[in-house]
């Protein structure tokens, strides 16, 4: 077991993965509660949208479909 291992034992998952509930934003729910997300990459809330999400499926029309990088545990998903 790694240095986190034992975190994630006695934390039940929470120092690992924590599973956030919602719409994909910069606050979501976490174990019942309205929590600030910084690990998503949203954490100014831009990427819900309209404008933001126009352009972004406008560019994938356009130029395709890049293949997602990095691992889940680098932002902390």
């Amino acid at each position: 077991m790694g240095p986190l291992g034992q975190y994630a034992t006695k934390g039940h998952g929470y120092f690992l993965f924590p599973k956030l509930e919602g719409e994909i934003s910069n606050r979501m729910t976490f174990r019942g509660k309205d929590m600030l997300v910084w690990s998503l990459n949203n954490y100014i809330g831009l990427a819900n949208h309209p404008e933001v999400r126009k352009a972004d499926a406008d560019a994938a029309a356009k130029y395709g479909m890049a293949y997602p990088t990095g691992a889940r545990t680098m932002p902390g998903q």
